[in-house]
């Protein structure tokens, strides 16, 4: 565990809490138990995020404790067949979002994690995932074909650390370039605000890697 100061963390993670969780019981286990601890979770800004500081995780003198990709295994598969582990994502800013076809809240919100990713095309050293749980891969990807979709998109190869795990979808999880937690959101988000989108621009500027 590291600490890692609020003032780099300018996240604001607009969301809604609409989610899709066990009521789905031909889906009830997400994967295999890979997904756990279905809480609201938020490692961002106070400020920026406009929360009071009961919804920040850990604040303490204005830091939060967050969790290093070091501390954390996982891995994860492409269309390809090609794998990619947390480890491989260092010194990359990294949008995780884990999502599957019948979950309406994930369907949703995908228009505007698009339109992000698109935006921020240009920017190298951020990556979006689009991690389905079902572990149907092909049908994840004839979806995203339908609906013109080009985010990248991914499977799970391995099961998730508690840090990244939840027992409902959508969740997306932000990775700092040392590999450290600073956002995590159980439920649908809105990528379409500004403040999100330049605070991952900012995180690619800290040079924080051990």
């Amino acid at each position: 565990m590291k600490k890692l100061n609020l003032s780099i963390v300018a996240l604001a993670m607009v969301f809604m809490t609409w989610s899709c969780g066990n009521a789905e019981s031909k889906k009830e286990d997400m994967s295999k138990d890979s997904l756990k601890n279905a809480n609201v979770e938020q490692v961002v800004g106070a400020e920026a995020a406009g929360m009071d500081a009961g919804q920040v995780e850990g604040q303490a003198e204005g830091q939060v404790e967050s969790h290093s990709v070091t501390d954390m295994q996982a891995s994860f598969k492409n269309i390809n067949g090609e794998t990619v582990s947390l480890k491989d994502l260092k010194g990359k800013v990294v949008v995780m979002n884990f999502w599957a076809t019948w979950c309406p809240p994930c369907i949703k919100e995908l228009p505007s994690l698009q339109k992000l990713s698109k935006e921020l095309a240009g920017e190298k050293d951020i990556v979006f995932m689009a991690i389905e749980v079902d572990q149907d891969i092909d049908k994840a990807a004839k979806f995203m074909a339908k609906n013109k979709y080009t985010l990248p998109l991914y499977t799970l190869d391995s099961p998730l650390p508690a840090e990244l795990a939840s027992e409902s979808i959508p969740v997306t999880v932000v990775l700092a370039k040392n590999g450290d937690i600073v956002g995590k959101h159980v439920g649908m988000m809105d990528f379409g605000s500004e403040k999100l989108k330049q605070g991952l621009i900012d995180l690619t500027k800290e040079n924080i890697r051990k």
